[in-house]
């Protein structure tokens, strides 16, 4: 079980939702596969096409740092001021449900 997830909260500037988009999904291979890495989903909101969101479940929140420094991430964060209106809001959470089998 996850001991933290975050949701991660992206607005795309008028005419580059498309480009955040491709940004975000191309970290989803290699996310997936960092080891303590359980859940990495990218969503698109359904009202305005420029609001993203990321999901993901860490096993233990130092997971979750060591996601954050890998150079691939460091990259995308670069691209952030050039894609987005704000700065990236990211929400952490931790389970309180019994988990959906």
């Amino acid at each position: 079980m996850a001991e933290l997830t975050n949701v991660a909260f992206f607005r795309a500037k008028p005419g580059r939702s498309e480009d955040l988009g491709a940004a975000l999904l191309a970290l989803v291979s290699p996310s997936r596969q960092e080891a303590g890495s359980l859940r990495y989903e990218i969503h698109q909101s359904m009202e305005s096409s420029n609001d993203w969101m990321v999901v993901e479940d860490w096993r233990y929140p130092s997971d979750f740092d060591e996601h954050m420094a890998t150079s691939y991430v460091r990259d995308f964060l670069v691209k952030v001021p050039d894609l987005c209106v704000t700065d990236v809001e990211i929400r952490g959470f931790q389970q309180r449900s019994a988990p959906h089998v």
